[in-house]
């Protein structure tokens, strides 16, 4: 069954951990806390293809090898704030972390990093993509638009969205060439020529701040967005119109969606400060699935165990 993974932090004082990685192992129904547990904050974990579970944390990269159940640091003291990190799928050795002041790169299954930021023109990364078509094409979100280096993070070249800040970018799983970027003030965008020009898609959308976009991988036509005050809305038509999808949500600040594995319509909703939201009819009803308010900061779907 697949593993689902959060970060939460626990605004309750009780004798569970505060901050952390939650996994289940049942589609939500439980879950355990797993591995580190000072008082360290998971803003999001990648399960790369060899099984290596690696996660972005306030205090740099953290590399798990066994499930999840022990951590290491593998990143120097000074890098901090990491907001992301993505393993190349052709690579499982290469893995790059986007973090407040720019790429860090490890071409060694993390035992050394390096900064990999010629050619952006501010650092601040809120995520990174490696192209699944092509893993010398990577894509970095920063706050001054999308840019792109086609020399494995070498060097990087602005590819759209001038001056706008980009929160998310995610590849359709389906067609390699479109891709989706959420931004902070400008709603979502989509490409379909893999990143050479974007399109604004917010007919519809109420609420411009997107931190999350999340593809429904057997139909790529039906989308959901997690909002900045507006929780989620969707797409049945591959963006053309967006539909509000938040009831039940009892606070409507989504950071981080997820689809349970070969069930599309069991969805669930990561809110800041307002914990855990799970759907069963694909996005159209929310219910409450955390034993207490929470930042949920994100959501991954590991492989099966």
């Amino acid at each position: 069954m697949s593993v689902l993974n959060s970060r939460k932090h626990r605004l309750n004082a009780s004798d569970n951990p505060q901050v952390g990685l939650f996994v289940s192992t049942d589609r939500g129904q439980t879950w355990t806390h797993r591995g580190w547990r000072e008082y360290t904050r998971m803003f999001y974990t990648e399960a790369g293809p060899d099984g290596t579970l690696w996660s972005a944390c306030g205090n740099g990269v953290m590399r798990s090898t066994d499930g999840a159940q022990s951590w290491k640091i593998v990143t120097d003291w000074h890098v901090t704030e990491v907001l992301k990190v993505k393993v190349d799928p052709s690579h499982p050795g290469t893995v790059f972390a986007a973090t407040a002041y720019g790429i860090i790169k490890s071409s060694d299954h993390g035992d050394t990093w390096a900064a990999h930021n010629t050619g952006l023109r501010h650092p601040f990364t809120a995520d990174v993509l490696v192209d699944r078509t092509n893993s010398r094409k990577i894509f970095a979100a920063t706050e001054d638009g999308i840019f792109q280096s086609v020399d494995a993070g070498n060097t990087w070249s602005l590819a759209g969205l001038n001056g706008k800040g980009v929160r998310t970018i995610v590849q359709d799983p389906v067609h390699g060439t479109t891709l989706w970027a959420g931004t902070e003030d400008d709603g979502v965008f989509l490409s379909t020529d893999g990143g050479t020009s974007w399109m604004q898609r917010i007919s519809g959308l109420s609420h411009k701040t997107v931190y999350a976009v999340l593809i429904d991988p057997k139909n790529p036509d039906r989308i959901f967005l997690g909002t900045h005050g507006g929780g989620v809305y969707a797409s049945a038509d591959g963006g053309a119109q967006w539909v509000q999808r938040s009831d039940g949500l009892t606070l409507p600040v989504i950071h981080t969606l997820a689809m349970v594995a070969g069930n599309p319509e069991t969805i669930f909703a990561g809110s800041l400060n307002g914990g855990l939201f799970q759907s069963t009819d694909g996005g159209v009803h929310w219910t409450f699935n955390s034993q207490e308010e929470a930042q949920v900061w994100g959501l991954t779907v590991g492989p099966k165990r």
